[in-house]
């Protein structure tokens, strides 16, 4: 297999056997709650990959339900959030899930 046909086709790994169905995806009824600390800049730093920065040291600790999923069932999920900037661009690093 050439790297350009794995770039092509790639969306889950294993290439081969891949863990969920492609996409559109089709999230119905999600309930989530947010919580929003602060927390020390320098043990974020530690964490947050370069290029991405952080303005303030924050962390989003998401819970979401997802009782209907297209393709994924029914799951609850929880992570941690980073909100990051590259260059003008912003977003969210996840930390952990």
């Amino acid at each position: 297999m050439k790297s350009k046909d794995v770039r092509a086709q790639a969306y889950s790994m294993p290439l081969t056997s891949p863990a969920y169905p492609t996409g559109p995806y089709r999230f119905v009824d999600r309930e989530y709650l947010i919580i929003t600390y602060r927390t020390d800049p320098d043990r974020l730093r530690a964490v947050v990959p370069q290029p991405l920065e952080f303005d303030d040291p924050l962390v989003k600790f998401e819970f979401i339900r997802m009782p209907d999923s297209a393709g994924f069932g029914s799951y609850i999920e929880s992570g941690q959030v980073i909100p990051v900037r590259f260059n003008d661009v912003i977003g969210g690093y996840s930390h952990a899930m």
